[in-house]
């Protein structure tokens, strides 16, 4: 009676296990394809609003702002609300927001629900990773990383596609509007598998809120930089003592943090090689792909002509590869534990940038789909086991601050990936006597941006790649 009673109890414990996983992973798509979905309706929104490359980026931007300076702290709050309470406090807040991005009457208005819409999705996908993680079996947490690999990688190609038929559907409006029930789904899931209950340990729970407030100050000043380089070389001075600040914030936070008994970051983990070389590899893989992901819809439908629906159906191709191939990766990983798949990866995808970078020009679109393969065949090698490699570098009682370092370092190299796309269409525009809107732009000049944007993308993998090849030789 005991034995079965034990049986039932390990079979509901695993059930449970398996509602929660799916919970974070859906969550974890919904957050990840909210930064990728809006990049195809940028050329819409920009023309809705009459407003030109540099301020409609920003709901981009300012969304990744939001995320990448509260991943960390809401990390270090799950300490003592729990992962569980502040995930779902998140898809909550996300779902608000949606719906008022929807609603927006002008840009301003989008751009701050969008800011708002990104706390909730740093709250929840800070945790999201280490949810995963913590809630599978330990002979298959390999699997179930690789599987959120997955989930955000299809996230991050898979916007362009659903964005492109949302937008010829219904507009804009369309691609919040369908969060609102997804968000409801979840938090009716979440709550009916996931323990909200505080930690044992919450009683003793300090929060760093000096580190806290320096380290979004940092964040903020950093964004404000590449913000004003956007804006064009008015205001690069501006830019210029913005990026400055945030360098004066970052050596301040590491003087208080090594002063705190309990600070918001851990910097020891720095020192772990294993860990930190991943996550340097990630975050300029990420970078690279919003370079792509913000630059080519504006040359497919310039150049090309393209709907917003076929551009969607070209990102598709991507999403496809990668939707049969990650997972896959995953579970070869997980057996095999070969470390060359990461480096393997990013010199493919740099490959396949560099291809796109060349072929912009040839107007042959076969050549351009098949550098777009390429490109993608990296990004299937990369994104599985960079996130396994993250999470197994730390020890596995810092699995929130391996998940919230991750996803920080993730949305900030996806920030900076779209800063730096806009900042090479308002150079290009700048050198050549272009000052209006980027829908006016002739095609050569649109050739041109895409051209040197995919090449600056192609720098960033190659530079992840010779970091990896540099920690083997170590090895």
């Amino acid at each position: 009676m005991l034995t079965k009673n034990i049986k039932s109890t390990s079979s509901n414990a695993t059930d449970r296990g398996k509602w929660v996983r799916l919970v974070a992973l859906l969550g974890a798509y919904m957050t990840v394809l909210d930064c990728t979905i809006i990049t195809i309706a940028l050329p819409s929104i920009t023309a809705a609003f009459q407003a030109d490359i540099a301020s409609s980026q920003w709901t981009i931007t300012g969304y990744l702002v939001a995320m990448t300076a509260c991943m960390l702290i809401f990390a270090r709050l799950a300490d003592y609300y729990g992962k569980n309470f502040i995930f779902l406090s998140g898809i909550t807040l996300f779902t608000l927001a949606s719906l008022g991005c929807a609603f927006s009457p002008d840009l301003l208005t989008l751009i701050i629900t969008r800011i708002i819409q990104g706390i909730g999705a740093a709250m929840a996908m800070s945790l999201a990773m280490a949810i995963v993680f913590e809630n599978s079996p330990v002979e298959k947490q390999g699997t179930s990383i690789g599987l959120l690999g997955a989930v955000i990688g299809l996230a991050s190609i898979s916007g362009p596609v659903i964005g492109g038929f949302l937008l010829d559907l219904a507009g804009w409006e369309a691609i919040f509007l369908i969060n609102i029930p997804i968000g409801i789904i979840l938090i009716t899931l979440g709550l009916r598998s996931m323990d909200c209950s505080k930690p044992d340990n919450f009683r003793s729970f300090q929060m760093d809120r000096s580190g806290a407030a320096v380290f979004v100050l940092t964040m903020v000043s950093f964004m404000a930089g590449l913000g004003c380089m956007v804006h064009g070389p008015d205001l690069y001075w501006f830019g210029a003592l913005f990026l400055l600040l945030s360098v004066l914030l970052v050596v301040s936070f590491v003087f208080i943090e090594k002063k705190q008994p309990r600070p918001l970051l851990d910097l020891s983990v720095f020192k772990q090689k294993t860990f930190i070389v991943p996550l340097i590899a990630m975050m300029a893989f990420f970078s690279a792909i919003y370079i792509l992901q913000v630059s080519l819809p504006f040359y497919l439908e310039i150049v090309w002509d393209l709907s917003s629906l076929e551009i969607g159906l070209v990102f598709m191709l991507v999403s496809g590869i990668l939707v049969i191939g990650t997972p896959i990766i995953g579970k070869l990983y997980d057996k095999t534990h070969w470390p060359h798949y990461t480096s393997l990866g990013l010199i493919i995808g740099a490959s396949g940038l560099l291809c796109l970078g060349l072929f912009a020009g040839s107007m042959h679109f076969l050549l351009l789909l098949a550098a777009l393969v390429v490109y993608s065949l990296g990004y299937t090698l990369f994104q599985s086991p960079v996130n396994i490699e993250i999470m197994r570098g730390l020890p596995i009682q810092q699995s929130a601050i391996a998940s919230g370092l991750s996803n920080t370092g993730r949305h900030l190299a996806m920030t900076l990936g779209s800063s730096i796309a806009a900042i090479v269409f308002v150079f290009v525009f700048h050198m050549s006597g272009f000052n209006g809107e980027i829908m006016n732009a002739n095609t050569s000049l649109i050739t041109s941006a895409t051209t040197q944007a995919m090449m600056v993308g192609a720098l960033f993998c190659f530079g992840g790649f010779i970091l990896k090849i540099r920690q083997y030789k170590k090895v």
